[in-house]
């Protein structure tokens, strides 16, 4: 896959920028189901890290996918 960096296809950006918002949105929504249990457990740990590692790497995606179709916007030759 090309780097985002280099991507002019905005159907690519577009999905990786929904695929950032959904990894933040299913990251939410595993640290919600840790906060109703109420009895912890070992692969809570595991959950919590998953949790961090989505949102975070959601994250990142959407926001490099979103500079990047900004610029493209802005720069329509390139």
């Amino acid at each position: 896959m090309k780097r985002i960096d280099t991507c002019t296809h905005t159907d690519l950006l577009v999905g990786l920028l929904l695929a950032g918002i959904v990894s933040v949105l299913l990251a939410y929504r595993i640290f919600a189901y840790l906060c109703e249990v109420p009895a912890f457990r070992w692969w809570m740990i595991l959950l919590g890290l998953l949790c961090a590692v989505l949102a975070i790497g959601g994250f990142l995606v959407a926001r490099r996918a979103w500079k990047r179709l900004q610029y493209l916007r802005d720069n329509p030759e390139n």
